[in-house]
């Protein structure tokens, strides 16, 4: 599967879901434009870069527990430790290590920002082949 192909694309994997408060006039909710669209382009690498924002936004959005706009050390820890669906619960140094890779001015507390560019460091997205189906 070629990612950016057409109907066996892994993008169909990852269809954005609407947001709760994006209600169209007559309350129904609508759905959050799809990766291919963001940034027009549609070559290999906007698609990827696109991806990559998406997972960062998301990423930052599950951590800034309190909705105030930054991910500050304790909730980031706090989160990341929780157990995960298949039982895996990560090491406290694996937690702060990653927590140092984002918070790289070391304040203790990132803007939304700064996490995406922290995040996007730490987990690099790129074009790519798989070799067999995913069956």
């Amino acid at each position: 599967m070629r990612v950016g192909s057409s109907a066996d694309s892994i993008y169909n994997l990852f269809q954005p879901r609407a947001k709760p408060d994006s209600v169209s006039t007559s309350g129904l909710s609508q759905a959050a434009p799809s990766i291919r669209n963001v940034g027009g382009g549609g070559s290999d690498e906007s698609i990827a870069a696109a991806f990559q924002a998406r997972l960062a936004q998301s990423s930052f959005d599950r951590n800034d527990t309190n909705n105030d706009g930054f991910v500050d050390q304790s909730e980031f820890v706090e989160n990341n430790m929780k157990a995960r669906a298949d039982g895996y619960v990560p090491k406290l140094e694996d937690v702060q290590n990653h927590w140092s890779q984002i918070d790289k001015n070391g304040q203790g507390r990132v803007s939304e920002d700064e996490y995406k560019s922290g995040f996007s460091s730490t987990l690099k997205v790129s074009v790519g082949h798989l070799d067999k189906p995913l069956r």
